[in-house]
């Protein structure tokens, strides 16, 4: 199961849209790919569409990121 790195800046960005981490990666886990892109200085991202517990539709923008012991993990930049 991929794990997710959260911090003040992402939690904040999510926030924004009143959601949470936990909303977020159930949507994430249970969601489709709907698109891709690259950032010139972060690389490729995705979006992902999916549904929240409440029945929320929402978009996730997000990359693999290496944690600090170089794991993979996912990294959120918005969701909404």
């Amino acid at each position: 199961m991929d794990e997710f790195i959260w911090i003040g800046w992402n939690l904040q960005k999510i926030d924004n849209h009143a959601l949470s981490s936990d909303e977020v990666e159930f949507a994430w886990r249970n969601g489709t790919v709907v698109g891709s892109g690259h950032h010139p200085a972060h690389g490729p991202y995705w979006e992902t569409d999916g549904t929240c517990p409440s029945g929320r539709m929402i978009r996730i923008v997000w990359r693999y990121d290496d944690d600090i012991d170089g794991e993979r993990k996912v990294f959120v930049v918005t969701a909404y």
